[in-house]
């Protein structure tokens, strides 16, 4: 079977979902039909002129960037108007367009993480700024014997059972079950219109809320009865998602040194430091691409932020608050989620072509 976009919007869905975005942030998909067949894709931090052209010479059905396209309704195609002259490009290859903006920097895995990688921070991370949160919920439903391992592999597959590092996390316990079907039922144990008992176990897994319809399909896609039972309950306890990480490097470096390395690590022409290269680095938080709000580093006491682009006021702040600032330019530091994204999605879609760009975005370079 041919995929198509709504295939691969699924794909990255799973991988950035979209309710982890800052409100108003206007990603998914720009241009294009949902039914649209897709054999090929590109990846690119923005889809300029030059990219949509590169990806109609490559023969790409949709392009996947990080940046919105359109943050604002066009009020015409005068390609005189540079954006509006993108918009008719795009139309005029027959391309789909998909973006997934603060979502994937904000995901576990994304853009922010990245960075703290390749800064060497300790796996032991959390936001600077918290943005999205998702709360959780018990399910409880009744198993006949035989079924049990299917339905709960099946709840887990679909995002159920995760408690903190442990994965396909199940209680079950052995029961009795009563019923009395209809005369127009078709019951899996018994027989219709007469009361049965029937031999089930109470099988209960933790569901995080964003997960709550595909685990429910999940359920009734693998449960044996027509009308299975189950209870979902509201839980106390949620998680936190959020934009930047603030962490420990594993070895303690000094500023010069760690500001080479990302330097070198996201091939950014132009990196800016502020503060003394010498001084010893260990709490550092990290920013991906703009939007940095300082106001939040002055209660933590970092050592120094890694980030895409700061104002001169914002440098002020970090002056006068004592702490270093590396700034790599907006493009290099969200480019580098292109390689990682483009193997993932080669995971998820056996049989695509998936290709990456960095030419044809806005990068600054220094003399």
């Amino acid at each position: 079977m041919a995929t198509t976009v709504r295939d691969v919007i699924q794909v990255m869905e799973t991988i950035a979902p979209p309710w982890m975005r800052y409100a108003n942030d206007p990603i998914g998909l720009h241009a294009g039909h949902a039914d649209w067949k897709v054999s090929s894709i590109l990846l690119a931090l923005d889809a300029t002129l030059p990219v949509v052209r590169e990806a109609k010479k490559r023969r790409c059905q949709m392009l996947i960037t990080h940046h919105p396209r359109f943050y604002r309704p066009l009020k015409n195609l005068d390609e005189s108007e540079p954006i509006a002259a993108v918009a008719a490009e795009i139309v005029r290859a027959g391309l789909a367009v998909y973006c997934a903006h603060t979502n994937l920097d904000i995901t576990p895995g994304g853009i922010n993480d990245i960075l703290a990688d390749l800064a060497g921070l300790e796996q032991e991370r959390t936001p600077l700024v918290s943005v999205a949160e998702d709360r959780f919920l018990k399910l409880s439903t009744f198993v006949p014997e035989g079924h049990v391992e299917t339905i709960r592999a099946a709840l887990c597959q679909a995002g159920a059972g995760v408690i903190g590092k442990y994965t396909d996390c199940s209680f079950q316990v052995a029961g009795t079950g009563t019923f009395r079907g209809a005369d127009a039922t078709k019951p899996y144990l018994g027989k219709a219109g007469r009361f049965e008992e029937a031999k089930e176990w109470r099988l209960e897994v933790l569901v995080p809320e964003s997960c709550q319809a595909e685990v429910l399909l999940a359920l009734q896609g693998s449960h044996p009865y027509e009308e299975p039972a189950y209870d979902l309950y509201p839980l106390i306890e949620k998680k936190t998602y959020g934009q930047g990480r603030l962490g420990v490097l594993k070895r303690s470096t000094n500023l010069g040194r760690l500001a080479r390395k990302m330097k070198k690590a996201t091939g950014s022409p132009g990196t800016l430091v502020l503060g003394d290269p010498a001084r010893t680095v260990r709490n550092v938080g990290v920013w991906s691409g703009a939007g940095f709000q300082t106001g939040c580093v002055v209660r933590l006491a970092l050592d120094a932020v890694i980030l895409g682009e700061i104002d001169y006021h914002n440098c002020e702040v970090f002056q006068q608050t004592d702490t270093a600032c590396i700034a790599l330019g907006h493009a290099p530091c969200e480019e580098v989620v292109l390689p990682r994204l483009a193997e993932k999605l080669h995971n998820a879609l056996p049989g695509m072509t998936v290709q990456t760009t960095t030419e044809g975005v806005v990068k600054m370079w220094s003399v």
